[in-house]
């Protein structure tokens, strides 16, 4: 079957449209200040086993789909073969139309492999084959598909505990494209999951070198890490949240409670919200001082299977689209900052289409 819906101007339904993608767009350079890829594939030049490999293994979008279509997580994060595996998806994707990951999926088999051929259980084998030949050439290397579609910069996903290293190597080795961190501590701000709070907070110390004791010595750890990354080249924070934190101010009380909380280690902290709000203001005047963007995603609902993801992890396929309002607690928080002229440049994702 054609692809007919993947003519040259796909989803461009203006002469204007045309002329500027056409005309100005199409060969410009990418710049992703926000991606997923590991560092480490791009340090190490990977050369990736299959199609299952670079296309299935860790895309939560398409685990969520198939599951939502029934298929069996034999196929999806469990024991089947890679090549069962995308025999699985290929079965499923003619169900996803008027989903992205129907148009996603075969824009990608097009620009990427070259394939025009629509992706269903028949069409499976041949595709798998052809792009499988394909990815043992050095030009479907993680590097080599970097330079093809021309990137310049890439800023990766980031904790603020990680050495960096791979950022470094590649820094050390004038690799032509940018590839640099984004500070991503969204997982020492959650204070209602004490005993995960406690593993980061440990990892936090061991990066920095300071004990925690109090928010003063959390916010000197947490400020030791931000130089850290600005030395390595980082320029943007990433932070993803149901909402901005509606409160914003820490009291004296509660200064003494989080003592307390450092100590116990087991009691639960009376008032998270304020606690994730304070320390996103003073990292926001953090990343001002030091003239970064900071991003914010909004609006998911995070780990709906409790059990699954116990099982598999986060980010594995069980957040979905919240309905939370979201312009108040925003406009709150950027105006704190704005009164003392600490409101950094800041880019704003919101999950919910609405």
């Amino acid at each position: 079957m054609s692809q007919f819906f993947l003519t040259d101007d796909f989803l461009l339904q203006s002469n204007t449209a045309k002329r500027l993608y056409h005309d100005y767009v199409k060969t410009l350079p990418i710049i992703d200040y926000h991606c997923h890829l590991p560092p480490d594939e791009i340090a190490s030049n990977k050369q990736f086993a299959n199609l299952t490999d670079i296309w299935l293994k860790g895309d939560h979008y398409k685990w969520r789909a198939q599951r939502s279509l029934g298929v069996s997580e034999h196929y999806i994060t469990g024991t089947a073969t890679d090549e069962e595996k995308f025999h699985a998806w290929a079965k499923v994707v003619p169900q996803t139309v008027r989903n992205p990951l129907f148009h996603w999926t075969h824009m990608e088999l097009k620009n990427v492999f070259g394939s025009t051929e629509y992706l269903n259980e028949n069409t499976a084998a041949s595709i798998y084959q052809s792009a499988n030949e394909l990815l043992k050439t050095e030009a479907f290397t993680t590097r080599g598909l970097l330079s093809k579609f021309k990137v310049e910069y890439l800023g990766t996903t980031d904790e603020p505990w990680d050495s960096l290293a791979y950022h470094q190597q590649l820094a050390n080795e004038s690799y032509g494209i940018k590839v640099l961190p984004s500070f991503r501590p969204d997982k020492i701000l959650f204070i209602d999951k004490t005993a995960d709070f406690f593993q980061y907070l440990s990892a936090l110390e061991t990066a920095s070198g300071i004990k925690v004791t109090d928010i003063a010595s959390l916010l000197s750890a947490i400020e030791n890490r931000v130089d850290y990354f600005h030395a390595n080249g980082c320029r943007v924070s990433d932070h993803g949240f149901m909402q901005m934190p509606a409160s914003l101010n820490f009291s004296w009380a509660l200064e003494t409670e989080f003592k307390s909380f450092l100590q116990n280690k087991t009691q639960a902290f009376s008032d998270p919200v304020s606690f994730m709000g304070y320390v996103l203001l003073e990292l926001s005047r953090m990343y001002h001082q030091r003239d970064w963007v900071q991003q914010f995603h909004l609006g998911p609902i995070r780990d709906n299977n409790t059990r699954l993801n116990k099982q598999l992890g986060a980010n594995a396929g069980f957040d979905s689209i919240g309905d939370f309002p979201q312009a108040l607690a925003m406009s709150m928080f950027f105006d704190r900052l704005d009164q003392t002229n600490q409101l950094a440049k800041t880019v704003i994702y919101n999950i919910n289409p609405s």
